[in-house]
């Protein structure tokens, strides 16, 4: 995205005018903006007010020190150390460039009284207590400087910036995406976390239509036969259904189980009995999820399965 900086430019006004320039030029050749003295060259607290405000706008502020303080305000501070103590008070990123030989200065555009010339040195202290302190002695030394040390404040300290209101559309619609995006994936392992969580605690998970092997046994001419039946846990349930009462245990099951055999399943015999493994398999799919029966349980899941269906036994 093309972004562009605004840039305010802040120094004394009419010694430093080619300095400013070359400055400005500089930011407008880099691609960016530059606000400063030129737009309001009147020094005053109304015009403070507004240059306040400017540099609120602002992502960067480049002060310009030559050899004089500037207009005072009524308090006897000039209204360039006004604008800086306000640019950091606002936490803007500040570069300063403090001219190189003060006593090559042409008179002109010195301070004519030791007043302004104590409180320059003052300021010039007040700006280079923490943090580092370009040079200059030409305009063109200036503007190699700026340059230099606002490409490296836009990559260390990236601010806001500007840009055309078409691509801060693309971009807000971008950021959307991306931000859907991360609470799409956030959700997608919460209901990940949730499943396992509700899971049967058993391996290879089947459903009711499930067939398990049911063993039995019954009397017939004086001989124990032992045989089975293929029944899904479905065909299982609804025989078993009718005759529970609630709460039941394993042995009314067993009784239901085996009545079924004989009234739903043909069994032609006497004293049909159901072989209570299988059933006690059958009822843990009802009970406590369903699971393949290739996979015999342990005794001790077997236990606590038991306990989920029936309780605790007496």
């Amino acid at each position: 995205m093309d972004k562009k900086y605004q840039i305010f430019v802040s120094s004394t006004f009419s010694d430093l005018v080619e300095e400013r320039q070359a400055v400005s030029r500089a930011i407008l050749d880099m691609g960016h903006i530059p606000a400063g003295m030129e737009m309001f060259p009147a020094a005053d607290i109304e015009q403070l007010t507004y240059i306040k405000k400017v540099i609120d706008e602002c992502d960067y502020y480049v002060l310009i020190i030559g050899a004089r303080y500037g207009s005072l305000d009524e308090d006897g501070v000039s209204y360039t150390q006004r604008e800086f103590q306000y640019a950091v008070e606002t936490d803007k990123t500040v570069l300063a460039f403090l001219h190189k030989d003060m006593d090559s200065v042409p008179l002109g555009k010195t301070d004519k009284n030791d007043q302004k010339r104590d409180k320059l040195e003052q300021f010039i202290a007040m700006v280079s207590s923490g943090r580092l302190i370009q040079f200059w002695t030409s305009a063109m030394e200036l503007r190699a400087n700026a340059i230099v040390s606002l490409q490296t404040a836009f990559s260390q300290n990236p601010q806001v910036g500007w840009v055309r209101a078409n691509q801060v559309a693309s971009q807000s619609a971008l950021t959307d995406i991306v931000k859907y995006r991360e609470e799409n994936d956030t959700l997608k392992i919460e209901i990940s976390r949730l499943k396992s969580s509700v899971e049967p605690k058993f391996d290879d998970v089947a459903d009711i239509s499930t067939v398990m092997r049911f063993g039995y046994s019954y009397k017939k001419n004086g001989s124990i036969i032992n045989s089975s039946k293929n029944l899904s846990i479905k065909t299982f349930f609804l025989n078993i259904a009718p005759d529970l009462s609630i709460p039941s245990t394993q042995a009314g099951v067993e009784i239901a189980f085996q009545r079924a055999l004989k009234d739903r399943h043909s069994v032609d015999g006497f004293s049909v009995n159901a072989v209570s493994a299988d059933v006690l398999d059958a009822l843990m799919h009802l009970g406590s999820g369903l699971i393949d029966q290739s996979q015999k349980m342990t005794v001790a899941a077997r236990a606590t399965a038991e306990k989920k269906v029936f309780g605790h036994r007496s």
